[in-house]
């Protein structure tokens, strides 16, 4: 297989006369678009490759060659605002005749790159309107234009040429999207991509993820191949050349498809303003840290990770990055539970929470010795089972495609392996349900303490939820720290603190009921 250079020499003495664009050219040109060129006017590609530090064996064969080096670069503009979060570029290039390449730059180095990429999942980013604006005044009625891109700059290629005006669109004899996202449902109007989807072709690695996000089905999609692996086929220099052409394989890696799905699952459940609020809190601390590009937040070492962490903690963003292990484990079974008949007739009646609660705590007064060790059991027992079956659905679902569905079954062979050994040690059912019943009185104590804000007066139900929270802090502190030997005295403090709870909760419920009842009578 050939790399762009490699193709690049081959051609390097054939003219676009002689040899007819192509999708290969598309990449070499999309690729050129990531250069810093500062041309003023115009300049050719030679010249203009003495306009920046770049020092590369794709530049130096593309200076070289007589194909690429003498492509005339007009219209270069290049926007980079941190206040205004855009990172924007885009250059024409003159292929022969009347026709014009026209290259939209994706994302570089910088966090202001990388937000604006995020921030399109939930609103319109400036750099959309700055491609569109582009197009406004470079498209000219005498001429023809093939626009393109890679990633966030073949979004950018699509979006623009869906919102110019009719007149514009037809000068737009084609349109490349490399690996790049589609368009956001919640924000732009994707019918207007039927206006063009006849002249667009999408080409994707065999690892593909971000040209599935908000993905929309072309006709001409061509998987290319590339030597590197997983998201790094991404990178468009990667890309494999065969013969003058992109070699290209039949289907999508089968791992990237679970991905994908989880992915999907993921957007589906999470709403555009939960996604805001996670990009502000990563963003904002990463920026806040003086980094301006990823390269510095990944160097950042512990405390950049942690003071991540502590602003999506603090900014409530941790359940919606919780949804995506939800997602890969159990679809959208869990959302489904979360807002189906059960769930609201739950919120609506804490009286069933309370019966719950006193129930397994009275069960863990009378058997503190093997109560713990069941739930536990069955728990996990639940899960494997659980995913057996959430398996072997997804692989009905895909006409019994065992290679694409093959991460669902490592999942299920390891979560499996677990439980067996869980089974056979006494120690690791301790160990592994320590961790688990810890996590889970953490969160409730969580949940209970940010309950207090909803409390106008400090009454019954603020000093409840109060009191639960403290102890159930303290129980998952020290169930994760505690040796075997204090498990039967945790379990039997446990049970009183539920049973205690549950009623408690019965009697709020009854309290609330009361309340409801004497306005509805008032009214």
């Amino acid at each position: 297989m050939s790399t762009l250079a490699e193709y690049i020499r081959w051609y390097a003495d054939l003219s676009f006369y002689e040899k007819p664009f192509c999708e290969v050219d598309n990449v070499v040109l999309s690729m050129l678009a990531y250069y810093d060129f500062n041309v003023k006017h115009r300049a050719s590609v030679r010249r203009a490759c003495t306009n920046t530090t770049a020092n590369d064996s794709f530049l130096e064969a593309l200076c070289e060659s007589r194909r690429f080096g003498s492509l005339m670069i007009s219209e270069y503009k290049e926007i980079f605002s941190r206040d205004a979060g855009t990172q924007f570029a885009a250059m024409q290039f003159h292929l022969y005749d009347n026709v014009y390449y026209i290259a939209f730059r994706g994302t570089d180095n910088t966090l202001v790159g990388w937000r604006e990429d995020f921030v399109m999942s939930y609103q319109t980013i400036p750099g959309q309107q700055s491609a569109v604006e582009y197009l406004e005044r470079v498209i000219e009625d005498d001429k023809e234009y093939i626009v393109g891109g890679h990633s966030k700059g073949g979004h950018l290629a699509l979006y623009g040429a869906c919102h110019v005006s009719d007149a514009q669109r037809k000068r737009i004899v084609h349109i490349y999207n490399n690996d790049g996202p589609g368009l956001c449902p919640e924000v732009s109007d994707r019918t207007l991509v039927d206006k063009v989807k006849d002249r667009t072709t999408m080409i994707v690695p065999q690892y593909c993820v971000f040209g599935k996000i908000f993905e929309h089905k072309f006709d001409d999609l061509r998987i290319v191949t590339s030597p590197n692996s997983g998201l790094m086929e991404h990178d468009i220099i990667s890309w494999e050349v065969s013969y003058g052409k992109l070699n290209t394989a039949e289907k999508l890696d089968p791992a990237c498809q679970w991905i994908d799905d989880v992915m999907d699952q993921w957007l589906e459940a999470v709403s555009p303003e939960e996604r805001e609020r996670l990009v502000n809190s990563i963003f904002d601390t990463a920026e806040s840290n003086g980094a301006e590009t990823y390269t510095e937040v990944l160097s950042g070492g512990i405390e950049g990770a942690e003071d991540m962490l502590k602003s999506v903690v603090e900014s409530d963003s941790l359940k919606t990055v919780a949804k995506i292990p939800e997602k890969a484990l159990f679809g959208d079974f869990v959302e489904r539970l979360r807002t189906g008949k059960l769930a609201r007739f739950i919120n609506a009646n804490q009286l069933v929470e309370g019966i719950i609660f006193v129930v397994v705590g009275i069960l863990m007064l009378i058997f503190p010795q093997v109560s713990f060790q069941l739930i536990i059991t069955f728990l996990l027992i639940g899960l494997v089972l659980f995913q057996l079956g959430y398996t072997i659905k997804k692989l009905r679902e895909s006409h019994w495609d065992f290679s694409r569905e093959r991460v669902r079954f490592y999942i299920f062979f390891a979560m499996a392996a677990v439980l067996a050994i869980i089974l056979v040690k006494q120690q690791a059912i301790f160990v592994v349900g320590s961790t688990i019943a810890g996590v889970w009185l953490l969160v409730t104590a969580y949940r209970s303490f940010l309950s207090l804000k909803g409390f106008e007066h400090k009454g019954f139900g603020y000093w409840k939820n109060l009191v639960k929270g403290i102890l159930y802090a303290g129980c998952g502190i020290f169930i994760m720290f505690a040796p075997l030997e204090t498990l039967s005295w945790f379990v039997l403090a446990l049970g009183a603190i539920m049973t205690i709870d549950g009623v408690c909760t019965i009697v709020y419920s009854f309290i609330k009921a009361n309340e409801k009842y004497s306005k509805s009578t008032r009214e």
